[in-house]
């Protein structure tokens, strides 16, 4: 026995398939953006942070170098050694930058080695364990 439905009942129902159906490929398709801008902007916002504290790094080496190159050296910052800037292992009294905060160590006695840390001035999780370090030998 079969049924005969009118033609307008039958299609009603592939309209609201269709209408389904493209509801989640939109909604999936919304998703997909939002992931996708999230992780640009979390890529984009580490690189900031990563490239602050190579320039704070590369800052601690410039005034370490001007410290060793003055006539006659001197402990501009006051830390008890020519040649490093806040080697007192407080992050607290690391000078800062707009971006980023570093302290330089002497790592080496011959020939003199010198290792600048830089990293993001941030609290929160991830960014605030990155760091970046340069390091330089005089000859």
């Amino acid at each position: 026995m079969t049924r005969n439905r009118p033609l307008h009942l039958s299609r009603r129902g592939v309209a609201v398939i269709a209408f389904v159906a493209a509801m989640l490929v939109i909604g999936t398709m919304a998703l997909w953006m939002l992931q996708v801008t999230a992780a640009s902007s979390t890529s984009s916002l580490a690189h900031f942070y990563s490239t602050g504290a190579v320039y704070a790094a590369e800052s601690g080496l410039e005034m370490a170098m001007r410290e060793l190159n003055a006539t006659p050296p001197i402990d501009s910052d006051s830390d008890g050694v020519i040649g490093t800037i806040s080697d007192d292992g407080s992050a607290g009294t690391d000078p800062q930058l707009g971006t980023g905060a570093f302290y330089v160590q002497k790592v080496g006695a011959s020939p003199p080695t010198y290792r600048a840390y830089g990293r993001p001035v941030q609290a929160t999780s991830p960014w605030n364990s990155f760091t970046r370090t340069l390091e330089i030998q005089l000859q």
